[in-house]
């Protein structure tokens, strides 16, 4: 039987045949793709979130995850436009977070009070000034001398007027961690009008 052949002509429109359908063919087994093998990014869950303002300045303090190790977010606005968006580490929770102007030089200081990860909750202070251009830390001293005397974390601080308050128990020599028997001391810090490190201006104690 002789042999059957295509005329020349019709080779390149049968080569273009067997293309299409080739493409054809990969595209439909993209767009039926099964969706159950498409895997969604997992997501930590907000430990915290909180918003403050003051004037035209707006600041979202947001923790992510549970335990002790966190990530911190914090964004800063100024009239509706973003000033800072940073994140970082955190060993602790976040516990209150307040916005003021203790030196009342016009520009806003951001506290963030943090509650370390170990039993005793010792205080911590993440502060920022927020000037035209950038920002600066707000430092707060570690206690010493007399204020520190019975001093064993658990703090809780706030904003009174000008002032920074810390208010812990106070622990005698022989107080387990969880039973306190001296009474409470309360801490006052003012912020210098130059520098940034809170200073101690007194401290008293309540039974």
């Amino acid at each position: 039987m002789p042999a059957f052949s295509l005329p020349r002509f019709l080779l390149p429109l049968l080569g273009a045949t067997l293309v299409l359908n080739a493409c054809d063919s990969q595209r439909s087994t993209t767009e039926t793709a099964d969706p159950a093998t498409m895997r969604s990014v997992p997501t930590e869950a907000v430990s915290f979130r909180k918003e403050v303002t003051d004037g035209d300045h707006r600041f979202v303090v947001q923790t992510t995850g549970e335990g002790s190790q966190r990530q911190l977010m914090l964004r800063a606005e100024k009239n509706g436009r973003e000033l800072t968006t940073t994140r970082q580490p955190l060993n602790g929770q976040v516990s209150d977070v307040m916005v003021t102007n203790l030196n009342e030089d016009g520009f806003p200081e951001l506290l963030i009070f943090v509650a370390d990860a170990g039993s005793g909750s010792y205080g911590q202070l993440l502060g920022y000034e927020f000037m035209n251009q950038g920002r600066r830390p707000v430092d707060l001293p570690d206690l010493s001398g007399p204020a520190a005397q019975g001093y064993q974390g658990h703090d809780e601080f706030k904003v009174v007027g000008h002032e920074v308050q810390r208010m812990f128990p106070i622990y005698q020599p022989a107080d387990a961690n969880c039973c306190p028997s001296g009474g409470t001391r309360t801490v006052r810090y003012t912020l210098p009008p130059e520098g940034l490190t809170l200073q101690q201006v007194a401290f008293a104690d309540q039974k």
